[in-house]
């Protein structure tokens, strides 16, 4: 049920802001922002609802006549006294362009024809050129627009405003969503929060560093904003003077520079390596100098600054560029030893072309008809498992608790500083753990006394323990232990890169990360390999070769239903047709009860009615000996993300997720035999003379399509991919 908001909801997180602002922050203001305050508790409720309205807005200028608000009885009143406590001003003279541009284009085509002697401009010009005319010819006469400055109001929210949002949400927003729409969505119940948190706190420590981080932000907006090179190159100025204080404000102006650099080095290179000169501790930054000045044939100083990477490296991914570029470019080998380490982990799957869409699927099922389980892994097994051993330590008993309740991604984490702060406490945590049922059953209590938690690392799901307790059981516990000690001590480089795949088998875990021709690894998925692979896990890269399988088996669908798959339709009969090598070589079909009334209209269509599934089984009764019919197979329909989507939506009611390669009939069709007017199952029944005899019943459309596949396949004298 949809949660109501509640009365004066704006004025509400307005309070509460300045509440929080006035209780902890009080270090981190200035004067002026301190004066805010006082005149806002000395206004009464109707003008601080007002205000809180206007700062809900987005604009710089703000019209009066759109502040109407049922909590507010007297807007007017209430705007003539936030202006007399000069909280909020009017427009003058010096705003005349932003005004100009809040006015729609036919209100510009009447300011400008109004005028005794109007600049030349034409009607359809684009708004854009209009106000370009416009702020040109009001400049000398502003007084033509003195009547129109008193219909506005400054929305001067990032004067005062946005700087106390920040200190709460520590990040500034773009575009349309402001931070105050947080609030809104906490109490809707979409924005998930920590209901435990009873305290909010201050995120900074002096106001140096709140103010070093709020520049920052707001440089990060600007750039997102910038138009062109004489913008960017203002801002690249500015942003290298700007003090970085703190490991999330260098970490921001590192990233910020290396974007300006990207931008301005083919316009002003000069600048361009300024700006990347700026950079401090920052592995991106120094891996672009060590390419370029080598491309510039500096190769003294690049192979002094590679030597020095790998005597003392910012970073593993850092490590591995500096090992593999010596390796290349001085000592004249094509291999370095993490390339020696790849060639020993490569393996060659072949796995039928019609994968080429979800190559993952294509390897899954190749394990799959071995008999052995398959798992999608990639990063959320390590997050999951590493947030459910160290859940006391990330969330309850941390030196750094979250500052409010939006935040729900651990801060020790954002700094690296986990196991450097808490290096005893997560010590005592492995050493309880020293067994697989010890680590088991920790895994487990965390799961049923936190389920749903909010937690930054990982989405709760029913089934979220399975892999988590394949992984535990089938793994050598010091395996285990060591590399969820190796992500305390270094959790932003080992937090993603991990394989795509998870594969049980004989009481034994082994991982494959998968790559399709053309695909490479990148330098994160190296280094959690390779700490894997030091931890004691088989991991393998999965190099994928496509082949036409001659013997491929395709499951022809088709499906009745009670309509669209919007609005909560339901299934009301299946037929499949299966074949292999040009043969059917097995049909089966089934009504299904919907669980709800069928519409008149799809009677007419399908001849099924309510008492025909009235003693039919429902969906979960069949959707076992559906998963059976399908498995091994290509999914086959006409139109098939019609019918893959109803199946697939059923069965994730059900709880099990389903994935297989498809094919579309209609797509073949037009491939195969263009040129026809249309490509409806019926009307190629008609055109090709195919057997269909009862439209709209799900066997008989299933082996219509069947027919149509083997005419597309004897047509490209292929197997269809």
């Amino acid at each position: 049920m949809k949660k109501e908001l509640p009365a004066k909801y704006y004025l509400a997180h307005f309070r509460e802001l300045l509440t929080f602002v006035s209780e902890k922050c009080m270090h981190l203001l200035e004067q002026k922002h301190i004066s805010f305050i006082s005149k806002i508790n000395t206004l009464d409720e109707q003008s601080q609802c007002m205000l809180a309205r206007i700062y809900s807005r987005k604009p710089y200028l703000v019209q009066t006549q759109s502040l109407n608000y049922e909590e507010i009885s007297s807007p007017y009143q209430a705007l003539f006294k936030l202006k007399a406590a000069k909280l909020i001003v009017e427009p003058s003279n010096k705003d005349h362009r932003q005004l100009l541009s809040h006015l729609t284009k036919p209100a510009l085509i009447e300011l400008l024809e109004k005028q005794e002697q109007p600049p030349l401009f034409k009607k359809s010009a684009a708004k854009s050129n209009l106000v370009e005319i416009a702020s040109s010819f009001f400049e000398s006469k502003p007084e033509c627009l003195a009547h129109l400055y008193n219909q506005y109001v400054i929305n001067n929210r990032e004067e005062y405003y946005e700087y106390f949002e920040f200190l709460y949400i520590g990040r500034l927003s773009a575009g349309d969503i402001n931070h105050q729409n947080r609030f809104v969505l906490r109490d809707l119940g979409v924005t998930p929060v920590r209901q435990e948190h009873s305290e909010s706190l201050s995120r900074f420590d002096s106001i140096e560093e709140a103010q070093s981080n709020y520049a920052l932000n707001r440089l990060r907006l600007t750039l997102k904003n910038t138009k062109d090179d004489n913008e960017r190159e203002v801002l690249a100025k500015q942003l290298i003077n700007e003090v970085a204080l703190g490991v999330i404000a260098q970490e921001l102006k590192n990233k910020l520079l290396v974007i300006l650099y990207k931008q301005l080095k083919a316009t002003n290179p000069t600048l361009a390596f300024d700006v990347l000169n700026a950079c401090e501790d920052d592995a991106q930054a120094l891996e672009i100098q060590i390419r370029e000045q080598y491309r510039q044939g500096n190769k003294q100083w690049v192979k002094k600054q590679l030597e020095q990477i790998i005597e003392n490296p910012l970073t593993d991914e850092l490590l591995y560029f500096a090992d593999d570029f010596l390796m290349r470019k001085f000592n004249k080998q094509t291999r370095s030893r993490l390339s020696e380490m790849l060639a020993s982990t490569r393996c060659i799957i072949e796995v039928d072309e019609l994968y080429r869409g979800d190559v993952e699927l294509g390897v899954s099922d190749h394990y799959t008809r071995q008999g052995k389980h398959v798992f999608y892994t990639e990063n959320t097994l390590w997050q999951s498992l590493f947030a459910l051993v160290f859940w006391q330590e990330l969330f309850i008993e941390t030196p750094t608790p979250p500052c409010n309740e939006f935040d729900i991604f651990p801060q020790a984490l954002k700094t690296d500083s986990f196991y450097l702060n808490q290096s005893s406490q997560i010590e005592a945590r492995l050493a309880a753990c020293n067994s697989t049922p010890k680590l088991l059953r920790l895994v487990c209590n965390h799961a049923a006394k936190y389920y749903e938690q909010p937690n930054g690392l990982f989405r709760w799901h029913p089934d979220v323990l399975k892999p988590v307790e394949m992984l535990i059981l089938n793994s050598p516990i010091t395996a285990l232990l060591q590399h969820l000690k190796n992500m305390a001590k270094n959790y932003r480089q080992l937090k993603d890169g991990y394989p795509d795949l998870m594969i049980v088998d004989s009481n034994a875990v082994h991982f494959e990360e998968v790559k399709a021709p053309g695909d490479k690894l990148k330098r994160n998925q190296l280094v959690s390999i390779d700490n894997l692979k030091s931890c004691g896990f088989i991991v393998n890269i999965a190099a994928v070769n496509w082949y036409v399988d001659p013997k491929r088996i395709y499951s022809v669908v088709d499906i009745e239903t009670t309509g669209g798959l919007k609005g909560g339709n339901r299934i009301t009969e299946i037929g499949v047709v299966k074949i292999q090598q040009g043969n059917i070589i097995d049909t089966w079909t089934t009504l299904i009860n919907p669980e709800r009334p069928i519409p008149r209209f799809i009677t007419k269509l399908t001849g099924i009615n309510d008492a025909m599934v009235s003693d039919a089984p429902i969906f979960s009764d069949i959707a076992s000996t559906l998963l059976d019919k399908l498995s091994g197979s290509i999914f086959v329909a006409h139109n098939v993300n019609f019918d893959y989507g109803f199946i697939k939506k059923e069965l994730e009611g059900l709880g099990i997720n389903f994935k297989m390669p498809k094919l579309c009939t209609v797509v073949e069709s037009r491939k195969a035999f263009k040129g026809l007017k249309s490509y409806s199952l019926g009307n190629l029944s008609a055109h090709f003379n195919l057997d269909l005899t009862n439209h709209h019943r799900a066997l008989d459309d299933a082996k219509a399509a069947a027919q149509l596949l083997l005419l597309v396949q004897q047509s490209t004298n292929r197997v269809c991919v």
